[in-house]
């Protein structure tokens, strides 16, 4: 097992984070087709799958991550679950919803990646970002890497999002959900 995945499958973090629960109270419905930008091991990626039959995006840019997807995908018998390297050949307004678990901090272009969710997303279509507080936590990266909810509701503002909800996941975790203005 690989470091990556030992941290994403930490049994402490998926508890904090509750893919179910948390994906219920950001709105996915089922019939309703999911983008899981980041899906790293696929918490939310297979929380997902027990809410809706529609399609589901599993978008990765490491190679190990979709193998994991595809393994799992496979030995699930779940084929909703369309594996991606990127967003670019998702259509457009294809998604009900767009996810990102901390992985907004990582961003290298963001105006790029804020173009593709616009792009992907519906018109009615839901944004939720979870990351980490900005403040020193049991786990996550250093705090100087964070952004803290404000800030991110600051940023996603001036891409033309309002802010639904923000909520917090407990010790580590924070969630805003955004609508197109």
């Amino acid at each position: 097992m690989n470091q990556s995945f030992s941290r994403l499958e930490n049994p402490d973090r998926v508890a904090e984070l509750n893919p179910m629960k948390s994906l219920e109270r950001i709105g996915l419905k089922s019939g309703e087709v999911i983008c899981d930008i980041g899906a790293g091991t696929g918490i939310f990626t297979f929380a997902a799958a027990k809410i809706t039959k529609a399609a589901i995006y599993a978008v990765d840019i490491s190679e190990d991550m979709l193998h994991i997807l595809y393994t799992k995908a496979n030995e699930q018998k779940l084929n909703n679950i369309v594996i991606k390297n990127n967003t670019e050949s998702i259509p457009a307004g294809a998604c009900n919803v767009v996810f990102l678990c901390t992985v907004f901090h990582e961003l290298s272009d963001i105006e790029y990646m804020m173009g593709e969710i616009k792009r992907i997303l519906s018109f009615s279509g839901t944004l939720a970002v979870i990351e980490f507080h900005k403040r020193t936590t049991p786990m996550g990266p250093p705090v100087e890497h964070r952004i803290d909810c404000d800030t991110l509701n600051t940023i996603l503002h001036k891409f033309g999002f309002s802010v639904k909800e923000s909520f917090n996941l407990g010790e580590n975790f924070y969630c805003s959900v955004f609508h197109i203005n």
